[in-house]
């Protein structure tokens, strides 16, 4: 079980975003890629561009993570500045199930809370309000709150 979201290099169709998102999940890549294409039909094509930026944010398994430079990495970009080759290896810890399963109740809660939202539109709940001032602020909000966890870490 992967502890970071990485690309899938085993269980890929193109870039191996699907099958990564599954095994960091822990649900079959099936149901993701799914999920991949009927976003893209609701979104009209917009979770193609997503799909293109996990596919440049995601890292292979084993590699650092791009356009973040590493604690120990020099800072200039002259290579010749980058004498010291050693590489660290950190030892791999055991997966935790705990972990797993909080993350695949997290996102199970997120897709319920996010499908009541929809019928409650569609049943004309929110007729009062204004989606076009709701979404940014949730969004903002839901940032700042992975923000704030990251930084207590």
């Amino acid at each position: 079980m992967p502890t970071r979201l990485e690309r899938s290099t085993t269980n890929k169709v193109i870039g191996g975003v699907c099958g990564g998102i599954a095994d960091y999940l822990q649900v079959d890549p099936t149901l993701v890629r799914v999920f991949f294409v009927i976003s893209i039909f609701l979104t009209a094509g917009l979770a193609i561009l997503g799909y293109l930026v996990l596919l440049v944010l995601m890292p292979l398994p084993g590699k650092p993570t791009p356009f973040v430079q590493s604690p120990g990495a020099p800072a200039s970009s002259d290579p010749a500045a980058a004498t010291d080759t050693t590489v660290v290896s950190t030892p791999i810890a055991p997966p935790d199930p705990a972990a797993a399963e909080r993350r695949r109740a997290t996102f199970g809660y997120f897709m319920v809370a996010l499908g009541v939202v929809f019928l409650l539109s569609n049943l004309g709940a929110f007729r009062i309000v204004r989606w076009d001032l709701v979404w940014p602020p949730v969004f903002i909000g839901a940032g700042v709150l992975l923000l704030a966890q990251r930084i207590r870490q």
